[in-house]
């Protein structure tokens, strides 16, 4: 391995990765507050507009998928984090209210396709074991950027001032310029010789195709509506745990928010600490396998999740704040397991010159979770403090399945057996 590569993975690449999430974390919790604040929005038309933007994108996820292709992986990337840096420039100011949804609206379309570019140049790079640590790798890099953005962010913001918010989304916006000009550098190098070298190959594929039908045609790949579904009900556990874990703990347990704090630092935490070595000790074993492990631990941190509001109510607060922290550590091993198994299955079940188109179909999972989610665990919590989690673990268990079945299925020849 080169000096310059991070696994399979170019080390300015890696670097790149976590530039881009240290932006991302000082701004993705404070998002609604920015928009509320700053923008004048109402908690509705944020809710409501990124609602319809997630439900456009699940529709249009195949033809998403074949403009990025047509037009290049690796550019489409570069492409979509040059262009959100001058929108959030565009963020910081006061903006008409009919113009601020518009740019809500261009921001979500970017991140998506920003995810498939990342999914499919990924997917050029590397397939098999090494695909599925290079998909570790990034989630890592990740993980260590939007730990250190969220502290930077919450000291920005706790003053919640309209110039400490601004100061964020400036920030944020000199993340996506540097990770651009990382890339760009990048796709003249050696090491992003792999993920170029085929675009052309790939961009005459995706012109050739027809333009209805993509998804279809992607679904009816051996495995990989099976793999789509479970990676679906892993997206909705994984929704579950960002969006409501915090509000659980401290409204329905009874924790102080430093505890709460705690429990939500162990995700992160174990990512950062776990996830490279595990992946690399478990790379050769197949990834349905582990995604059926993964699946089992989350169900298994969705019954620990659940006994802890009726704890709040008769134990010491430490005990209940140990039950959680345990709860919190499965679920974190399990995603650690079911992630980059998951994401390396869908490289590997992507025909050679349709990745973006594979991955982006994938990755509609994402899309439909944050559509459902909301909506869904907000009644279920407001009918009982455990009943979310009760739900949580049928999906969880539904994902097992689901994954059982795709272990049964034909593998492809990159992947292991």
């Amino acid at each position: 391995m080169s000096s310059t590569s991070q696994g399979p993975l170019p080390r300015l690449m890696v670097s790149a990765m976590i530039v881009d999430a240290v932006g991302s974390g000082m701004f993705m919790p404070f998002a609604l507050l920015y928009f509320v604040r700053v923008q004048h929005l109402g908690v509705g038309t944020v809710g409501t507009t990124l609602t319809v933007a997630n439900l456009v994108l699940i529709l249009a996820s195949a033809p998403l998928g074949r403009l990025v292709q047509t037009y290049g992986s690796m550019r489409s990337l570069i492409a979509g984090n040059a262009v959100r840096a001058p929108l959030f420039v565009l963020y910081a100011l006061t903006l008409p209210a009919p113009v601020a949804v518009g740019a809500l609206v261009l921001s979500a379309v970017l991140d998506k396709a920003v995810w498939v570019s990342l999914g499919a140049t990924i997917a050029r790079l590397a397939r098999g074991p090494q695909a599925r640590r290079a998909f570790s790798t990034v989630g890592w890099a990740r993980n260590i950027g939007l730990c250190l953005g969220s502290l930077a962010g919450g000291a920005l913001a706790s003053a919640q001032s309209a110039t400490g918010l601004r100061v964020i989304v400036l920030i944020n916006a000199v993340s996506f310029a540097v990770t651009a000009a990382a890339l760009l550098r990048l796709r003249g190098q050696a090491d992003a010789s792999a993920p170029a070298a085929g675009e052309e190959a790939a961009r005459r594929k995706a012109e050739r195709e027809p333009t209805g039908g993509g998804a279809l045609q992607v679904l009816r790949l051996p495995g990989f509506a099976l793999l789509s579904a479970a990676k679906t009900c892993f997206a909705v556990c994984a929704t579950v745990v960002s969006m409501f874990t915090g509000l659980y703990l401290v409204d329905h347990a009874g924790l102080d928010g430093w505890a709460a704090g705690t429990v939500l630092a162990v995700n992160g935490g174990l990512v950062v600490l776990l996830q490279q070595s595990l992946v690399k000790r478990t790379a050769d074993r197949p990834a349905p396998r582990m995604m059926l492990a993964g699946g089992a631990l989350y169900a298994v941190s969705g019954l620990g999740f659940a006994l802890i509001a009726p704890l709040g109510d008769t134990v010491l607060p430490a005990v209940t704040l140990a039950v959680a922290l345990v709860a919190m550590t499965l679920y974190t091993l399990g995603e650690i397991v079911i992630a980059p198994a998951s994401d390396g299955y869908a490289a590997d079940l992507a025909e050679p010159g349709s990745e973006a188109t594979c991955m982006s179909v994938y990755q509609a999972s994402w899309s439909l979770a944050s559509v459902a989610v909301p909506v869904a665990g907000s009644w279920l919590l407001i009918a009982s403090a455990s009943a979310i989690w009760i739900a949580f673990t049928a999906v969880a268990l539904l994902g097992t399945v689901l994954s059982a079945l795709l272990a049964r299925t034909r593998a492809p020849a990159s992947a292991p057996a």
